[in-house]
């Protein structure tokens, strides 16, 4: 498939880092417009000389230009902001500007999305100063240039935010505080992707579709700094859609996001039954979902002569995954809709009890199975610098693990040791919960 990608240069470069990093198997031609009003003509250049069979802007300005003045031929779409990338905005602003985010001004940003990262950071009641033109009023850009610069310069706000280059230099450069929200890297993945699924369907390629619906779950409850909890959850979401991508390129997919814990692969039958099933994907992608207590994952699978009714029958089936409390996963596939449960043994209890306490810990799996390697070889009575050499870290490390054990309850004190120079040190007795090692786990 080839995409052509239209936008101002800077945001375009973002397309193109995650193009040459994540999507080696997708073409694209990249067009760069310094003005918005440039986009219309390249989606009419494309169009016409049928060098592209989609076309990606970066941006809804961009994008709104080129819908109003070429009739599309081909599938469209555009990038928006989500979250993640409203967040690491926040973020920015923050830590340049020492702002507090109780009052800001925006371009072309939803409220209500704002509203949402900021209350989920402890940020509540925030002025959101919106610049109320749209991209068609004459002047568009001096009209946003002149909003921001007011509402800071009448002390209205303590930061400004906007999508576009021509804004955000001419307000640092007079010293106003002004932080440019980019695309987020997984919302490129899931907009070419979600072209990839109009194609296919377009093409109805190799006859019936399929479509796997993936819901996943997480609890992360112990920290208490709201940001650093936020940063958690936008850390394992990040984690689990680079695994939901890698194995929808193992399937030469295209896979999208109905939600933050929400996903969808279309694909063809024969290569969910030849891939997905046959070499037991799913069980890979079920076991990296549940691999402790703390996670939750579901899967329905439908299959259908078009993307409409795949995607129909695995919701279905997903209902039946999430109401059934086994864990086990559905496929609809017949006109009488009945959800057929997949074979899957579920990760095992004991690796499972390993990865909670490891990260109950806040250590890896693999320390701690060399934790236990050293217990069982060495005894369980050591000092801090005895450990750090059987462990083969730093002492600095040692010491956090012997923190962390020690606000658990699973060191004790047992004596000192001279070593005959400096401080005795102290002499501990490490006694970890009864949990299998690596090797023991069948």
């Amino acid at each position: 498939m080839k995409i052509g990608v239209i936008g101002p240069e800077i945001t375009v470069n973002v397309v193109r880092r995650v193009a040459e990093r994540e999507l080696p198997d997708i073409q694209f031609l990249y067009h760069c417009s310094d003005f918005y009003e440039q986009s219309g003509n390249m989606a009419a250049e494309l169009q016409a000389d049928r060098e592209v069979d989609a076309l990606l802007f970066t941006g809804p300005t961009n994008y709104a230009y080129a819908r109003n003045r070429v009739t599309p031929t081909i599938p469209w779409s555009f990038l928006p902001h989500n979250r993640t990338s409203v967040l690491q905005a926040f973020l920015e602003a923050m830590t340049l500007y020492r702002s507090d985010l109780k009052a800001i001004s925006v371009d072309r940003y939803e409220p209500d999305l704002l509203n949402r990262v900021l209350e989920s950071a402890g940020i509540h009641g925030a002025e959101i100063h919106r610049a109320p033109f749209d991209f068609e009023d004459p002047a568009f850009e001096k009209k946003l240039l002149d909003f921001h610069r007011d509402c800071y310069l009448r002390g209205e706000v303590s930061v400004c935010f906007t999508s576009m280059q021509h804004i955000l230099d001419p307000l640092r450069e007079e010293g106003i505080p002004c932080v440019r929200i980019y695309p987020s890297e997984e919302t490129v993945q899931e907009q070419v992707h979600h072209l990839q699924i109009l194609d296919l369907s377009a093409r109805e390629n190799q006859g019936k579709l399929a479509v796997i619906a993936i819901n996943f779950n997480y609890f992360f409850d112990d920290e208490h700094d709201l940001f650093l909890r936020e940063w958690e959850k936008v850390r394992y979401q990040n984690e689990f859609k680079e695994r939901v991508y890698a194995l929808a390129q193992r399937m030469e997919a295209a896979v999208f996001g109905d939600s933050l814990d929400h996903y969808f692969i279309v694909t063809t039958r024969t290569m969910l039954m030849n891939v997905f099933l046959k070499d037991k994907e799913y069980c890979r992608l079920l076991q990296y979902g549940q691999r402790s207590p703390e996670y939750q994952i579901w899967l329905g699978i439908g299959i259908g002569n078009s993307m409409l009714e795949a995607k129909s029958r695995a919701h279905m089936a997903l209902n039946h995954a999430v109401a059934d409390r086994s864990g086990s996963s559905y496929l609809v596939e017949n006109e009488q809709q009945v959800a057929e449960p997949l074979e899957y043994d579920g990760i095992a209890p004991a690796e499972q009890a390993r990865a909670f306490f490891a990260k109950k810990l806040q250590m890896g799996t693999d320390t701690l199975e060399k934790l236990q390697r050293v217990l069982r070889q060495y005894g369980d009575i050591m000092t801090s610098e005895e450990l750090a050499q059987r462990l083969n870290i730093t002492p600095r490390s040692v010491n956090r693990i012997i923190v962390r054990l020690e606000e658990e309850g699973y060191v004790t004190i047992v004596g000192k040791r001279s070593t005959g120079k400096g401080r005795p040190a102290r002499v501990m007795k490490l006694v970890l919960p009864d949990i299998p090692s690596e090797e023991e786990i069948p």
